[in-house]
């Protein structure tokens, strides 16, 4: 699998960044992918190592649902730290090294779809229909308790409170080859710059409480979820339930949608870009 070179320039402003977001603990910023890596997006993401939201791990507000993509894998290479991953239908955590993926349990034989694993060139791609998050790997997690751990720890300039950094990309592109918006936007379909922009400064706005969490907010979240072919998750280890753990919050979120458009809702590009002139351009 290709990977980056890790020295790809910034997109230009408003997308590009740096962008500081959740109270200082997470940065965030938008590459120029190649052509190889057929990607829509390229992003180098930092959790800020000590800061108190960085402490918290999984409940970051920067810390996505569990959820999965129909159509599109994430791949990511961690540059620098340590950050954590969710994945699977049985929830189970990955500490993601610089040199390592370490798996924080067994998983069960026949796992389908599987733990993602990471190639010999240090990448690991979370295909479509596989449920996952990424979070921060907290001070007091477990992991550092362990052997692999205590010597990843002395190798780090701050121990286990220096800064993480990944570098994620979503491939491939699957959109129409004619860009959308004036931010020239492979969304929709695809999560690209714009799409994650505006996702995330807006739930930094709504963490930050300049944004209450209201019924056009979370309209505004559903349609964005909905329209880059993601679904949420219920109860993910409820085996029982089959593919209900996501059939019913996807039916969800496309009746929000639907609604939100029929009662004179914005496009979903149009609002994308409102967004980020608001919480992004006016905040700059």
């Amino acid at each position: 699998m290709s990977r980056p070179s890790q020295k790809e320039p910034q997109l230009p402003s408003p997308l590009g960044g740096p962008h500081v977001l959740f109270d200082g603990s997470f940065i965030l910023e938008f590459l120029q992918p190649s052509p190889e890596l057929d990607a829509s997006v390229l992003m180098r993401a930092t959790y800020v190592g000590g800061h108190e939201a960085t402490k918290a791990g999984k409940q970051h507000p920067q810390a996505p649902p569990l959820h999965i993509h129909f159509n599109q894998s994430e791949s990511f290479v961690i540059e620098s730290g340590a950050i954590g991953t969710t994945t699977t239908y049985d929830c189970v955590d990955t500490i993601h090294t610089t040199s390592a993926n370490l798996l924080q349990g067994v998983p069960r034989p026949g796992l389908s779809p599987p733990v993602p694993s990471r190639t010999v060139n240090g990448v690991t791609e979370v295909p479509p229909w596989t449920p996952h998050q990424f979070w921060p790997v907290a001070p007091d997690h477990p992991f550092w308790s362990t052997e692999e751990g205590q010597q990843y720890e002395a190798a780090l300039p701050n121990g286990r409170n220096s800064d993480s950094t990944i570098l994620l990309w979503g491939h491939p592109r699957t959109g129409p080859d004619a860009p959308t918006g004036t931010l020239a936007s492979d969304f929709p379909p695809d999560i690209d710059p714009a799409f994650f922009l505006a996702v995330l400064s807006l739930v930094d706005a709504i963490t930050a409480k300049r944004v209450a969490m209201g019924l056009g907010t979370a309209a505004t979240l559903f349609g964005l979820q909905t329209e880059s072919d993601s679904a949420l998750l219920i109860a993910p280890t409820a085996w029982w339930l089959g593919p209900l753990r996501w059939m019913i919050p996807w039916s969800a979120q496309c009746t929000v949608e639907r609604i939100r458009k029929i009662c004179g809702g914005k496009d979903i590009v149009k609002l994308v870009e409102e967004v980020i002139a608001e919480q992004v351009v006016k905040r700059q």
